[in-house]
């Protein structure tokens, strides 16, 4: 046997080391060792001749142990890279950025990596490569534009550092593109679920950030995706993946755009884009293509569509009546018809007025814009000295349609000293002195960066917490639920939440 044939045998026998691979070793030393010739009557070099073998073998066995451990050193995996676009692709780095193995994950990876001996060639080659043979593909273009590169590393610096240095070399070579990068960390049950569906654990791993803050998506429905169709999705319902940095923006282009799904949605309802009240649009997933998911009021009727984001056919639509009612802040144009409302403000000084109680005097007071038969009203509700108020005012004219009175239940089990103790704290800072309910809305709604006119659902509510008078206010906007605490006095927003409303 040549030099060559056993540093291929041991090659192989590293490759496929195990405890068990040192019997291979031995043999090929053995064979290596030739023929041995007998001597006649020759024991005391015999007896040196023994040792002498032994220490030979055990020699050529060091070295080979020796030239395995290099060799596993240098193949050692210190990194998996993996990258998504459809086809996913994991690559096994070591220390030097040089890739060990190369696997296709799914068909699409099998399809580009077909004849490529990715094997031995440095990162920044193999991952051009790769981006190559999907943009002469089809698999990437203008139109179809978003990659996630995930990193395995132990350490973190380390992996920041792969995922800069491959940032900067897909830019290079697909300017286009929208690169999202993270680290990640495999454990059996993400494996397994990446297993399970054939895709990347950095897939598996993003994927299930994004179901976990949207019940109505579902893994089996997402796991399929391109990355460009996840993250227009994710993107749309506000959905936000830790740990994920993205460079560029995935392109929408492909679609009809918010306008025409609207359009061809009310063609089909029978109804004008001018009488549609309280729109959300989300792109989802429905019967194998990707969808706007359209929810929408007119007349009374809630509508629900699911219109094809590329030729903007009808695949689903439902509809039921419409319990939803829309906010429009005084001044403004009302959501039913061209009538302008009163305000809350003035709704409310009614009520107060007509109840003969101070504003500073009122407790956890709400309002709510509603209708019934056909008339809009506010509907007003508050407690003060034990006495729990109901008021619907006419939102056009002012004038009170309804009310009652009973016992306060919140307040009915405080004591006097109680009741004494919180008039003391207000004296000085809720003496009449309020900002109001519309001001403290629009305080709320500068501060999420929202239009008052969009806002629907909106429950107003004054109250008082640690002796400070503040309006406690939630509203919606789109598909976002928003949670304030104002201050009564001067507007400042003491305290906020916000959420997406399933």
């Amino acid at each position: 046997m040549t030099h060559e044939e056993i540093h291929k045998r041991i090659q192989q026998a590293a490759t496929h080391a195990a405890p068990d691979q040192l019997d291979a070793i031995l043999s090929a030393c053995e064979e290596q060792k030739g023929t041995v010739i007998s001597m006649k009557n020759n024991s005391n070099k015999r007896r040196w001749i023994a040792p002498l073998s032994a220490a030979a073998a055990l020699a050529i066995v060091a070295g080979s142990i020796f030239g395995i451990s290099r060799f596993q050193q240098a193949s050692a995996a210190d990194s998996v890279v993996t990258l998504d676009i459809n086809p996913s692709i994991a690559l096994s780095v070591n220390n030097k950025e040089t890739v060990t193995t190369a696997t296709p994950l799914n068909d699409d990876a099998k399809d580009i990596m077909g004849g490529m001996e990715l094997e031995g060639t440095n990162l920044e080659t193999a991952v051009n490569a790769i981006i190559g043979a999907c943009l002469q593909k089809g698999y990437l273009d203008e139109l179809e534009n978003a990659i996630l590169v995930s990193v395995e590393n132990a350490d973190a610096d380390t992996a920041t550092q792969l995922q800069n240095e491959l940032t900067t070399t897909i830019s290079g070579a697909f300017q286009s593109g929208a690169i999202l990068t993270q680290t990640v960390t495999v454990d059996d049950d993400l494996a397994q679920l990446a297993q399970q569906y054939n895709i990347s654990a950095g897939k598996a791993s993003l994927i299930q950030e994004v179901i976990a803050q949207d019940s109505t998506l579902t893994f089996e429905s997402l796991a399929p995706l391109s990355m460009s169709e996840i993250s227009l999705i994710a993107s749309s319902r506000n959905l936000t993946t830790t740990g994920v940095s993205q460079t560029g923006t995935t392109s929408d282009q492909a679609y009809i755009g918010q306008d025409a799904a609207l359009q061809a949605a009310c063609d089909h309802a029978g109804i004008a884009t001018s009488d549609v009240q309280g729109l959300s649009t989300e792109f989802g997933w429905s019967k194998g293509v990707m969808v706007y998911e359209l929810d929408f009021c007119s007349g009374g009727t809630e509508y629900e569509y699911d219109i094809n984001a590329t030729d903007g056919s009808v695949v689903k639509n439902e509809q039921e009546p419409c319990d939803h009612t829309w906010h429009t802040s005084s001044g403004n144009t009302g959501a039913q018809g061209n009538t302008t409302f009163i305000g809350e403000s003035a709704a409310t000084t009614a009520a107060l007025s007509h109840a003969k109680v101070d504003q500073s005097a009122a407790q956890s007071l709400t309002v709510k814009l509603d209708e019934d038969d056909g008339v809009t009203y506010y509907e007003i509700e508050f407690c003060s000295a034990g006495v729990e108020y109901d008021y619907e005012i006419n939102a056009t004219t002012g004038d009170v349609v309804k009310f009652e009175q009973d016992t306060c239940d919140h307040y009915a089990h405080r004591s006097a000293s109680n009741n004494s103790t919180n008039q003391n704290q207000n004296q000085g800072t809720s003496t009449g002195s309020y900002i109001g309910y519309d001001a403290a809305l629009q305080a709320a709604c500068k501060h999420a960066g929202v239009d008052a006119s969009q806002v629907s659902r909106l429950e107003n509510e004054l109250d008082h917490d640690d002796g400070v008078a503040r309006y406690e206010i939630s509203f919606h906007v789109g598909n976002m639920e928003y949670e304030y605490e104002i201050n009564a006095t001067n507007g400042q927003v003491l305290k906020y939440e916000s959420e997406r409303d399933d």
